[in-house]
């Protein structure tokens, strides 16, 4: 992801008797100074232990980089116990993202759904759908739409992967893929989910012009096979801004919202103003962070 992003990403671990944590980081630089964030794919801590002392390990290892701000978005799923207790600079970043719980059936989860009509018609399309399950089928499929995907939407560059980044993404372990298929047999859409013990994840989906209508089906076979394999939730992510569409279609498809805690965090006080004044920003009149980027 950090080739895509072309970001230095790497991985901060933390380890003492009987704990251990880790946090994918990366680094960016502003007019000579170094800060550090929550990399795209990846959101905060994990870890395992006795976690009380991680916040003076972060800030020490944070300062020893000599790095003058951070700002670590943390899963709100997968968040070690008390780490919010631990450090006062958490809140949440007024961003949301929407998770559905699988441990009930697949009934309650369509009656879940924003209508009845919405529910009909999903029902409707899981009947007439032709399914695909074969890995290596969907996993070139994917590879061969995501990029024609993300020309039609006007995607960001960190969203743009070259084919071996995609070729990667599909080996990865923990995860599977759904697809469906044209009259024709051919894969015209396909979701990447990834499987862990605290919640499913909503990874990526790739698909061709044809299958505009396949949106709501797909992401809900995604959500049968991670019910399938023990996933407790499955957590859908946000939008790309707070409450678009695709926040709105997250919603719509049953899933409940719940708020992401972030870190911002100054290491640096005395460098981090002098950067918001070269900027000419007022820190303590905005909520961006870090201000001097505004």
């Amino acid at each position: 992801m950090g080739r895509a992003a072309g970001t230095r990403t790497k991985l901060f671990v933390a380890e003492g008797d009987g704990c251990k944590a880790v946090c994918p980081i990366a680094e960016r630089s502003y007019r000579g100074a170094t800060d550090v964030f929550t990399p795209y794919g990846f959101s905060g801590f994990a870890g395992t232990g006795d976690l009380s002392q991680l916040p003076d390990a972060w800030r020490a290892f944070a300062q020893g980089q000599g790095y003058v701000a951070g700002y670590i978005m943390q899963h709100p799923l997968a968040m070690p116990g008390r780490i919010a207790d631990a450090w006062p600079e958490m809140s949440d970043a007024g961003r949301t993202l929407y998770c559905v719980d699988l441990t009930v059936d697949e009934e309650e989860r369509l009656r879940a759904l924003s209508s009845k009509k919405r529910a009909q018609r999903l029902r409707k399309w899981l009947e007439a759908a032709s399914i695909e399950t074969d890995q290596a089928r969907l996993a070139d499929a994917f590879v061969r739409l995501y990029p024609d995907l993300m020309s039609r939407r006007g995607a960001g560059s960190v969203y743009r992967f070259s084919d071996d980044i995609l070729r990667d993404l599909v080996r990865l372990p923990d995860t599977v893929l759904v697809g469906v298929c044209d009259a024709a047999g051919e894969v015209t859409s396909v979701a990447q989910m990834g499987i862990a013990p605290a919640c499913g994840e909503y990874l990526f989906v790739a698909a061709g012009e044809t299958s505009s209508g396949d949106g709501d089906g797909l992401l809900w076979l995604g959500l049968r096979a991670l019910a399938d394999r023990g996933a407790p939730a499955c957590n859908l992510g946000g939008g790309i801004t707070e409450g678009d569409g695709l926040s709105d279609f997250k919603r719509r498809l049953g899933g409940e919202p719940v708020p992401i805690p972030v870190l911002r965090q100054i290491f640096d006080a005395p460098r981090y103003q002098a950067l918001c004044a070269t900027a000419g920003c007022d820190p303590d009149k905005t909520d961006f962070f870090p201000a001097y980027y505004r």
